[in-house]
């Protein structure tokens, strides 16, 4: 006897096997995705190993009831020391100077956008698309969503049928999926940063988990495809 929680209702299901697949749910007659224990627990294992893992996972804090979408675990400090530790050599310390003075203009101009940017949602505004890229967030079964902001209160909305999904293609290459009202973001869940000449870093069958989760709320679907040429 395998028993699983349903996605929708959080009731208890008993599925009878430890079968890969779609089952219904006999209490809200949704259908839901499961993988067997076995694949589970790999993915356990693999997260206590440090591997990063993308997808869909019902988190108890700090949102309770909440499904965790994009990336399922933060870093800890020491992996923040191991990826942001820089290696300094006299031609860092004679190259950076020089190539900071060329790059004043931008620099001041990006620093003035993103203080107007957080200003603007800090005095109840709608956030900028700058602020809504993120890795992860979390949505609720019944349509509440939480996007995380750094060190900015959170961005709360809920999901509406006027919105839709968009999949953003980069150069070809899955970039980010969104959800828009209008010209409105809400969020852009992909990776951080957006280093759009890579190939992407989430693997096509946790993209695919995402998708599915979202698929829920029955909302429209479009693509965003963009290119680069070189000069």
């Amino acid at each position: 006897m395998v028993e699983v929680e349903c996605p929708s209702c959080t009731k208890t299901v008993d599925l009878g096997s430890d079968s890969k697949g779609t089952y219904e749910c006999p209490y809200c007659h949704e259908d839901f995705e499961y993988e067997s224990n076995i694949k589970n627990h790999l993915k356990n294992n693999q997260s206590q190993f440090g591997y990063m893992m993308h997808g869909v996972k019902k988190v108890t804090k700090p949102f309770a009831g909440y499904y965790r979408l994009g990336v399922l675990r933060d870093y800890n400090e020491e992996e923040k020391e191991q990826f942001t530790e820089e290696k300094t050599s006299f031609l860092e310390y004679v190259l950076l100077p020089i190539l900071f003075i060329f790059l004043i203009p931008s620099i001041l101009s990006s620093i003035v956008m993103k203080l107007i940017q957080r200003w603007t949602y800090k005095l109840g505004g709608h956030p900028s698309k700058m602020l809504t890229e993120v890795d992860h967030l979390y949505i609720h079964p019944d349509g509440r969503v939480i996007v995380p902001l750094n060190d900015l209160a959170p961005f709360r909305f809920n999901i509406e049928k006027k919105m839709r999904i968009e999949t953003h293609y980069y150069n070809g290459k899955w970039s980010s999926v969104s959800i828009l009202k209008g010209r409105k973001c809400y969020f852009s869940l992909g990776d951080l940063p957006r280093i759009e000449t890579y190939e992407p870093l989430w693997p096509a069958s946790d993209r695919e988990e995402i998708y599915q989760f979202l698929r829920r709320f029955n909302l429209k679907e479009s693509e965003k495809r963009t290119s680069h040429s070189p000069n």
